[in-house]
């Protein structure tokens, strides 16, 4: 301690009074940082991915998925997988979880809401030079979206990024509208459409960059 004289003295101080001090001015700092980290902006988990490479590993991703799924599930997929997928995206549907399936081809399942997407589909081959896209999203969150191929690797994204996911959805749900807007459609109506030059632009074959 301190005594304001002439000249100045210094005298010593009990160390629990010090040791007081320290706390406060400790504590004070400490305050004055967290109310200064409580004013910045919170940023959410964007979800983690991985890199899947093989059907066997890309099918127990999905039924995984289909399995975990509580309260909706979204899935777009093709005869080739439906094997291995029809009795996980069965049972979601029996446990109560609101179950939408595109089936990309002549095959169908017991769930409520199957879309037949057999025409769709046979475009989409011819579109993607044989390649298929494949998606499964359960509770708008938890999402594997795959790439299967007649002559290219079966890779796969998984993850629990909520774009991710809000994308994959909107997939199959363009997918399926489009599909009942065309099927509504008179048959000359289809082909003007298909005609029209920004259809055809839309519509050309997409190469596979990875090859």
């Amino acid at each position: 301690m301190v005594h304001r004289s002439e000249p100045i003295r210094y005298v010593a101080v009990p160390h629990s009074s010090l040791l007081d001090e320290l706390r406060d001015r400790f504590n004070a700092d400490l305050e004055s940082a967290a109310a200064s980290l409580d004013r910045l902006p919170v940023l959410q988990e964007p979800g983690l991915v991985w890199s899947l490479n093989g059907r066997d590993s890309i099918i127990r991703a999905f039924g995984r998925a289909a399995l975990n799924a509580k309260s909706t599930l979204f899935a777009g997929v093709w005869d080739e997988e439906l094997d291995e997928l029809s009795t996980p995206l069965e049972e979601a549907a029996a446990r109560g979880v609101e179950t939408h399936v595109a089936i990309y081809g002549t095959r169908t399942l017991t769930a409520s809401h199957i879309y037949s997407m057999a025409e769709c589909g046979a475009s989409a081959r011819l579109r993607l030079l044989g390649r298929r896209l494949a998606v499964v999203v359960a509770d708008d969150t938890d999402s594997v979206v795959a790439e299967f191929g007649d002559q290219t690797p079966d890779e796969a994204t998984v993850t629990t990024n909520p774009v991710i996911a809000l994308l994959a959805v909107e997939y199959v749900k363009a997918d399926v509208s489009g599909s009942l807007m065309i099927n509504a459609m008179p048959p000359g109506a289809y082909r003007k459409l298909l005609g029209a030059p920004a259809m055809q632009a839309i519509m050309r074959p997409i190469p596979n960059l990875s090859t």
